[in-house]
């Protein structure tokens, strides 16, 4: 199974199917839908290692798929932002070094970071919502594409 096949698990095989299935993905769920106050927080940065094979960061890098394209998608006026981090080696200390966390950028240029080691995804979102208020998106304000009948 190809990496961008294991990312949509239980997608539909058919190519129109699918492209529908990926954007309700992308506008979200319910659980996923949040609006951030865009004259509060300005930029939201997210600070991973390039390789994940760090199992602490999983939280973060399964964040990074899950929940990111729905903030993104309802927020446009906040500029997300995925820092990538090579560690210096191969070694398990470097690796360890490296920050798994969500940095908050306000309109004031005040950073407030989350820590993200060892967090489930939606712990991670949970502390987001927290820490910047954010309001849930109405599910009746959440687009979503209706798949055809199929015969």
């Amino acid at each position: 199974m190809s990496s961008v096949a294991s990312m949509f698990k239980g997608a539909p095989s058919k190519p129109l199917l699918k492209q529908i299935y990926r954007l309700n993905l992308i506008s979200g769920a319910s659980t996923k839908a949040y609006k951030l106050d865009s004259s509060k927080y300005k930029t939201v940065e997210l600070m991973l290692a390039l390789k994940s094979v760090y199992g602490p960061a999983a939280g973060l890098k399964k964040f990074w798929r899950e929940n990111l394209p729905a903030l993104k998608f309802h927020n446009e006026d906040v500029n997300f932002v995925v820092t990538r981090v090579r560690p210096n080696s191969d070694s398990h200390q470097d690796i360890c070094a490296i920050p798994n966390k969500i940095i908050v950028h306000d309109a004031s240029g005040n950073k407030s970071e989350i820590d993200c080691k060892g967090k489930h995804a939606s712990n991670i979102l949970r502390k987001l919502v927290q820490l910047t208020n954010a309001e849930k998106v109405a599910d009746s304000e959440i687009p979503r594409l209706e798949f055809p009948n199929q015969h």
